[in-house]
């Protein structure tokens, strides 16, 4: 039996430095010599950013990737000025001055932006650093061919009117289904990427060098999936997120065959029993019915804490090793696991993990959903605590975040 050692922690994430920085180096030998970049937006991947990056920092990582400037500053606030730090998502109106200010490397994917990232340099008398983001096929943000063009003249002006505050350090873009090695799509989408790479080294060079340097730009496409099934890794680096956190990205192949550790573990506590004759319905709606006389736990976990209410009457928990059924919907803080009559081997206080090590896994989890084990870790709410497990039995407190 094990008790939470902060009562208000009804259900907390326990996540393993270990693992992570077991994790880092696996992806990081397998990618070389390309470079490893930690994907930590999100809460990095709703595992707790203040846990997760210093963790990584402190095992030698410098390279980290988000997706929004908040997140970026945030990052810079818990990693000092030694962080490479790589944010894309932003609007037409975001203050990219903080931003710049803060030595952040911006991905570039409208012209726009080139015009308020070299006036935000202007202001600041800070150099941007950016990374021109390409759509080879994704469809989401990134230059299509036309905007590309566009961007390579407005570079080609930049150089001839002497702008010295924009740097170009970068090229980036994303695969689609990396995932599916067998799809042509990621080699079409490498070709594309590999001429936009050329024409933006020839920009360079005919800048003699005023804009950046074209042997030292940073070439990264490759996600995840990318980093762990393509050999050898394009580019010079990639940008790896749900693998740094030992889950697997690949359909039908899991953490362990890639070599990979779970850093999350999800964990509650039995907080009621009762025995419950046969006829007798569970949670919200009675979508359930004891058909026999049974025995009702009540742990802590519903849709508040980010756990998906469509897995209702399909999920599993673990209880001292040994699974049981979440019958009836999963409520917005509790949901009912049947353990069966007359079962004396869980007891109230018991420890529960609803996914990770010894339990089911956040994979599982997204099956029962109907989703993806990237949302099941992802929409952890900030009501789940977060702390720290270094050797499997020791834990300590983290941001709580």
């Amino acid at each position: 039996m094990t008790s939470f050692d902060i009562p208000e922690a009804l259900v907390r994430a326990e996540i393993d430095e270990a693992a992570l920085r077991d994790n880092a180096a696996a992806l990081a030998s397998q990618l070389a010599p390309a470079r490893l970049k930690c994907v930590v937006k999100a809460n990095a991947y709703g595992h707790g950013v203040d846990i997760v990056a210093p963790a990584l920092f402190a095992a030698g990582r410098r390279e980290f990737c988000v997706a929004t400037i908040p997140e970026a500053l945030e990052l810079r606030s818990l990693l000092g000025p030694e962080a490479e730090i790589l944010a894309w998502l932003y609007g037409p109106t975001t203050d990219l001055d903080e931003a710049v200010r803060a030595g952040i490397e911006l991905g570039v994917s409208t012209v726009a932006s080139l015009d308020r990232l070299a006036a935000a340099a202007q202001r600041t008398g800070t150099t941007a650093r950016l990374h021109l983001k390409i759509d080879t096929g994704l469809g989401r943000n990134g230059l299509a061919p036309d905007a590309l063009v566009r961007a390579f003249e407005w570079l080609r002006r930049a150089a001839e009117d002497g702008c010295p505050d924009i740097r170009v350090v970068g090229i980036m873009s994303h695969f689609a289904v990396a995932d599916e090695p067998e799809r042509p799509e990621t080699a079409a989408q490498s070709a594309v990427f590999s001429s936009a790479h050329g024409q933006l080294r020839a920009v360079l060079d005919a800048a003699d060098g005023r804009l950046g340097d074209s042997e030292a730009l940073d070439v990264h496409i490759a996600n995840s999936p990318g980093a762990l099934t393509l050999g050898p890794c394009p580019g010079t680096s990639a940008r790896v997120g749900l693998a740094l956190y030992g889950l697997s990205p690949l359909e039908g192949t899991d953490s362990e065959a890639l070599g990979l550790r779970p850093a999350l573990r999800l964990l509650s506590t039995v907080i009621n029993l009762k025995d419950i004759p046969a006829g007798h319905g569970a949670s919200y709606g009675l979508t359930f019915t004891a058909a026999t006389d049974t025995r009702f736990a009540l742990v802590p976990g519903g849709y508040g804490d980010g756990l998906p209410r469509a897995a209702s009457n399909r999920a599993e928990v673990a209880i001292r090793g040994r699974r049981y059924p979440v019958v009836g919907r999963i409520a917005m803080d509790q949901m009912i696991i049947d353990i069966g009559a007359g079962n004396e081997d869980v007891a109230i206080g018991d420890e529960v993990v609803i996914f990770g090590p010894g339990g089911p896994s956040a994979a599982e989890w997204g099956i029962w959903a109907d989703t993806i084990n990237y949302e099941i870790v992802t929409q952890l709410s900030a009501r789940v605590h977060r702390c720290v497990r270094n050797d499997g039995t020791d834990v300590t407190e983290g941001g709580g975040r």
